[in-house]
């Protein structure tokens, strides 16, 4: 009798064991921080603009795409099919989110104005770090443009989309900077 109460013990402790592990398990996420700036002043000195902030910087959070976290999933556990390049290509569009997770594309992608889709820099963790950041600032170039979507792609055009990200509508001005930072966290 005892060795049943044992066993029976040991199956409700490991039950509990793998639902923690499975609550404990993330999805690869995403937080995107969103700066608009504007030139005020040159520095004849340093020879560089003085920037103020337009609107205030905002924290916004993805949404993943089923072809995305596939990308994820080979690059990281595959032996076959792998990526030839990670999601560090930054595309905006001025579209309210429809994406969907089984979206391929951005809806209305930007692709003037010194806002065309671009790599950005990458950080990679390092020791036991968990965050890796994509970060591009854009330049809006040629004509006033509105932005409030992004997602990252692994090309510079087509490939897979993963992580879209809605933030509040930006207006920018010619020389008006916008800074995308995806902030993706695996845990």
């Amino acid at each position: 009798m005892r060795t049943a109460i044992d066993t029976l013990e040991h199956l409700n402790a490991s039950a509990r064991m793998r639902g923690a592990l499975v609550e404990g398990m993330r999805m690869h996420r995403a937080a995107g921080l969103i700066q608009h700036r504007r030139p005020y002043d040159f520095d004849e000195k340093s020879g560089l603009y003085k920037y103020r902030e337009v609107d205030e910087a905002e924290l916004v959070f993805n949404l993943i795409t089923n072809v995305g976290a596939i990308q994820i999933h080979k690059g990281a556990y595959g032996t076959s099919g792998l990526p030839t390049n990670g999601f560090n290509y930054i595309a905006l569009s001025n579209d309210t989110v429809g994406e969907t997770a089984t979206s391929t594309t951005l809806s209305t992608e930007i692709a003037a104005n010194g806002l065309s889709r671009a790599q950005g820099t990458v950080t990679l963790p390092t020791t036991s770090g968990r965050i890796t950041t994509i970060d591009k600032t854009f330049t809006c170039a040629t004509g006033a443009q509105a932005a409030q979507k992004s997602a990252l792609f692994d090309a510079s055009s087509t490939g897979n989309m993963n992580h879209v990200l809605a933030f509040t509508q930006r207006s920018l001005q010619v020389g008006d900077t916008l800074q995308i930072t995806y902030s993706c966290t695996i845990s």
